[in-house]
C-alpha cells in the first residue's frame, strides 16, 4: 500500500465531469421514464449535453490508467457489447440497433472513466450528492405544484406532450396522491429515494463531516419512498434490508459458518416469494396495487409472445423501445396509453438479444453480486457495502422495470462490475471494530485514515 498523496488539481475538472454525466444519465431516465421519447427540444439539448459529457469523460478516461481499467472489464461484459453491435444484420431495426448501440457505448465510455479516476469514497460522494438533488428537488417541485399548478407549469421550459402530462401529474404531497418528483414518474423517484437510504446511511457511518445534512436526507428518502408509494421499491427494501443483514452476520465467519447463514437466507427469501406469489392478491391489495402489479402480467404475456418467434437471436438491440417501428408500435396500449419497455429487464433482455444475450446478461450480474458480495463481506469498511446494496436494489427493481439496460442503471452495473474486480491492494485499510459496531455507533468515531488511492 502507498501513503496518500495529494491529488493532481485536475481533480476538480474530474468530479465536475461526473457530476455532470450523473446529472446527464438522470435527466435521461426522466426522459424514458415511461414512452420513448421523440426527437424534441428537450431531446435534443439532452443528446448535445451527452455529446460533450462523453467526450469529457473520454479524455479523462485515456488520461488516467486506462489500460488497467480495460483490463479489468469482465468477458462476459465485452461479448454482450459485441453481441448488441452485433445484432445489427438480423435486426427488425438495423439504424436503431446502431443509434441504441452508440448510446450504450457512451454509457460505457462515462463508467469506465468513473472507474479510472475515483475511488470508492469519492464514487459515494459524487452519488450521494446527485441524489440530495433529485430527493430535494422532488419535494420542492411537489411543494411549488400543490400550492400551484399553474406555477410550476409555468417555470418549466420547452414543454411538450410528455412533459405537460407529467405536470398534471405532480401537485400530490397533500392530498395522498403518488408524487411524480422531479423526474416525472414516481417508480423513479422511489427507487433513487431507497439507493438514498444506503448512501445516505453509510455516509452517516463513515463520515462525521456534515452530519445533519446527511441525516436530513435520510429522512427526506425515507419520506420520500412513503409518499411515492411503488410497489416494487418496496419489495426492493426488503430485499435490501435482508442483503445488508446476512452480509453483517456473516462478516467475521469462517466459510462453513457463512455458507448455512447463506442457506438459511435463501431459504427464507424463497419462502417469503412463495407466499407472495400464492397470496399476491392480498399482498398487492395491501400496498394498494391490482394483482397484476399495474398491468405488467399482460405486458409480461405479450413480450413472451414476441419472444417465442426469435427465442434465440432476438428482435435486436435498442434498450428503450422506438415508437413506429415494428414490432414494438402497438403492442403494449392499455387504457390508451402506449408502452415502450418490458417492464421487466430480464426479459427485454432476452426479447433483444436472444438467449444468447440473456445468457451473457444473467452472467455478468451474477459475477458483479459475487464480487460485490465478497467485497462488502470481507471488508470491514461499511463503505464497501454501498455496491452491493445498490446492485440488489437494480437486481429487485429489474423484475418489474427494464431501467437495467439503460442509462443510470446501465452506468451502476458497468461501475460495479468494472471495479469490484480490481485487487484488493487498491481499498482501503480493514477497520476495527466490524461493521456490526460501526453501523450501531453511526459514525461516532472518527473514520481511519485513508492509506491508499482510488
Amino acid at each position: 500500500m502507498t501513503d496518500i498523496s495529494p491529488r493532481p488539481t485536475s481533480l476538480k475538472a474530474k468530479k465536475l465531469f461526473g457530476y455532470l454525466a450523473l446529472l446527464v444519465l438522470i435527466a435521461g431516465d426522466s426522459l424514458f421514464a415511461e414512452d420513448y421519447i421523440r426527437p424534441t427540444t428537450t431531446w435534443t439539448l439532452w443528446l448535445c449535453a451527452s455529446v460533450i459529457t462523453v467526450a469529457g469523460c473520454g479524455y479523462f478516461l485515456f488520461k488516467a490508467d486506462w489500460r488497467n481499467t480495460f483490463r479489468s472489464i469482465p468477458i462476459e461484459l465485452t461479448l454482450l457489447l459485441a453481441l448488441m453491435i452485433g445484432s445489427s444484420p438480423w435486426s427488425a431495426y438495423a439504424n436503431d440497433t446502431v443509434s441504441g448501440f452508440l448510446i450504450e457505448i457512451g454509457i460505457v465510455i462515462i463508467g469506465l472513466f468513473f472507474v479510472a479516476n475515483f475511488n470508492w469514497r469519492e464514487l459515494l460522494t459524487i452519488f450521494a450528492n446527485g441524489i440530495r438533488v433529485i430527493i430535494f428537488g422532488s419535494f420542492l417541485i411537489e411543494l411549488i405544484a400543490s400550492s400551484s399548478k399553474g406555477a410550476i407549469a409555468n417555470l418549466v421550459p420547452f414543454q411538450n406532450e410528455e412533459v405537460r402530462a407529467a405536470l398534471a401529474n405532480s401537485g400530490h404531497l397533500f392530498d395522498g396522491g403518488r408524487i411524480q418528483g422531479l423526474l416525472g414518474n414516481a417508480n423513479l423517484v422511489a427507487a433513487w429515494a431507497l439507493m438514498g437510504v444506503v448512501t445516505f446511511g453509510i455516509e452517516i457511518t463513515i463520515e462525521k463531516k456534515l452530519r445533519w445534512l446527511k441525516i436530513t436526507s435520510l429522512v427526506a428518502s425515507i419520506a420520500m419512498i412513503v409518499v411515492a408509494k411503488s410497489a416494487g421499491v418496496i419489495f426492493a427494501t426488503v430485499a435490501v434490508v435482508l442483503a445488508a443483514t446476512v452480509s453483517l452476520i456473516a462478516e467475521g465467519k469462517d466459510k462453513a459458518t457463512r455458507h448455512r447463514i447463506y442457506r438459511i437466507a435463501w431459504s427464507v427469501a424463497g419462502v417469503a416469494m412463495f407466499f407472495v406469489l400464492v397470496f399476491r392478491r392480498a399482498v398487492f391489495e395491501f400496498l394498494g396495487k391490482s394483482p397484476d402489479m399495474t398491468h405488467r402480467s399482460d405486458i409480461w404475456r405479450r413480450v413472451l409472445s414476441l419472444i417465442s418467434q426469435r427465442p434465440l437471436e432476438g428482435w435486436g438491440f435498442t434498450g428503450v423501445w422506438v415508437p413506429g417501428v415494428k414490432p414494438y408500435q402497438g403492442l403494449v396500449v392499455i387504457h390508451g396509453h402506449y408502452y415502450y419497455q418490458a417492464h421487466n429487464a430480464y426479459l427485454d433482455m432476452w426479447l433483444q438479444l436472444g438467449a444468447v444475450g440473456l445468457i451473457l446478461f444473467v452472467i455478468l450480474l451474477t459475477r458483479t453480486f459475487v464480487n460485490t458480495w465478497r467485497l462488502g463481506v470481507h471488508h470491514s469498511n461499511a463503505l464497501y457495502l454501498w455496491p452491493l446494496l445498490i446492485l440488489v436494489t437494480q437486481l429487485v427493481r429489474g423484475v418489474t422495470e427494464s431501467r437495467l439496460l439503460i442509462q443510470s442503471a446501465m452506468l451502476m452495473l458497468i461501475i460495479f462490475a468494472v471495479k469490484s474486480s480490481e485487487p484488493d491492494a487498491l481499498l482501503e485499510e480493514n477497520s476495527k471494530p466490524p461493521k456490526r459496531n460501526q453501523l450501531e455507533q453511526l459514525g461516532k468515531k472518527p473514520i481511519s485514515k485513508l492509506k491508499t488511492l482510488r
